[in-house]
């Protein structure tokens, strides 16, 4: 084939994978049992974590979505290719993508949350 022949087809853009945070707007504090329910029921396999106060991960990547919803305490989302720190209280939660790079680190008073796959 002649290379004028040849056409070179633009890459496909591809969306950039963002984390969806849902604060809480529960009253009073979150009841784990209920969470575990809710999470059951939209298809999450659920287990318990928590940390000591200012332990956590640095930043890595999951190839399979997760889920972070705060118990207790407080813990903060660190989205280095964003240059961005998300703070999460009791109740808040967090969808993060597979393929985004993240890490966490616990507040002054821990953190205790469920982490949640499908």
């Amino acid at each position: 084939m002649a290379a004028e022949n040849r056409r070179v087809l633009p890459f496909p853009e591809m969306p950039k994978p963002m984390p969806r945070v849902t604060l809480w707007d529960g009253r009073g504090h979150p009841d784990e049992k209920r969470l575990r329910a809710l999470l059951a029921e939209e298809g999450y396999q659920v287990v318990g974590w928590s940390n000591e106060p200012a332990q956590g991960y640095p930043p890595h990547v999951h190839v399979y979505p997760e889920l972070l919803w705060l118990i207790e305490g407080s813990i903060t989302i660190i989205l280095p290719a964003e240059r961005r720190l998300l703070e999460l209280m009791p109740g808040d939660r967090i969808e993060i993508p597979n393929g985004l790079v993240h890490g966490t680190m616990a507040g002054p008073d821990g953190a205790t949350y469920l982490l949640a796959t499908r």
